[in-house]
């Protein structure tokens, strides 16, 4: 617990500041994030990363990952769509020459791999974009989730969720975490007044994205299972690796983006 409790004030204080500096700062550490978080996903299937495989895979996911504002000077000679198809057509040329290590299970993981985690830490970097409030909103929701889902399934919990996915995960539990981001969703937005869009309607946003966060999480428990691993990596002590920490807001970002285009 206390190597829990230490990881995670570290890794406040040192996430904090980039989320308020925003901008190419926010950009910059998400981008970096999603290039440990696909290397955490390459380990997990052993797949050699330390060679033209790694610098391939990282290359296309950067090309979904950085909003194109950002590198506005490389866009004006490359495409990012483009780039990223290229990166996947040249993984799976590798499968050609290098079958005996690289085989297309292992360009297929990396390829989705890229497309889940760029989009999900995209939208992240967009979200901060529109507004601190907005991005605090998405992670509060989340946050309390978390909490609601843990306190009330440890004590009340009896029916489980997805037990060959996650057996500690229950229905009760579920509950909770939709109750508790109901709470402390509705009290920010009545608080701060983040842009949301159509405020009359923005309880339904918080169900959804608790939904949608505790989604994400059964679907990284998912991974793990059919990896057979029990962490996707050590970036935190005690807690687990990007992938650990980033898989609802993975999910959730691109829900509250699909919010954002119609409400807002």
């Amino acid at each position: 617990m206390k190597t829990r409790v230490i990881s995670a004030v570290i890794a406040v204080a040192v996430f904090i500041p980039f989320i308020i500096l925003g901008g190419g700062y926010f950009a910059f550490i998400m981008a970096l994030l999603g290039l440990l978080a696909l290397k955490e996903l390459a380990d997990m299937k052993q797949i050699n990363y330390r060679n033209l495989v790694g610098i391939t895979a990282s290359i296309g996911l950067l090309a979904i990952l950085v909003p194109s504002h950002y590198i506005a000077i490389l866009s004006q000679f490359v495409n990012k769509d483009y780039l990223f198809y290229i990166c996947c057509l040249l993984l799976l040329v590798i499968t050609v020459f290098k079958s005996d290590e690289f085989n297309f299970d292992h360009a297929a993981v990396l390829m989705l791999g890229a497309i889940y985690i760029g989009y999900g830490f995209h939208f992240l970097i967009v979200i901060r974009d529109m507004g601190i409030d907005t991005l605090m909103y998405q992670f509060l929701v989340i946050w309390a989730t978390d909490s609601g889902a843990y306190l009330v399934g440890r004590r009340f919990g009896a029916t489980k969720l997805a037990p060959t996915v996650s057996p500690n995960k229950t229905v009760e539990g579920l509950a909770g975490g939709l109750l508790l981001a109901s709470l402390v969703g509705g009290l920010y937005n009545y608080l701060v007044q983040p842009n949301l869009g159509d405020i009359h309607h923005v309880w339904m946003l918080t169900l959804a994205m608790s939904m949608f966060g505790q989604l994400g999480d059964l679907v990284e428990s998912a991974f793990k299972r059919h990896f057979g691993v029990k962490d996707s990596g050590q970036f935190l002590p005690g807690h687990g690796g990007v992938l650990d920490r980033f898989d609802s807001s993975i999910f959730t970002s691109f829900l509250l983006m699909i919010w954002m285009n119609l409400f807002r």
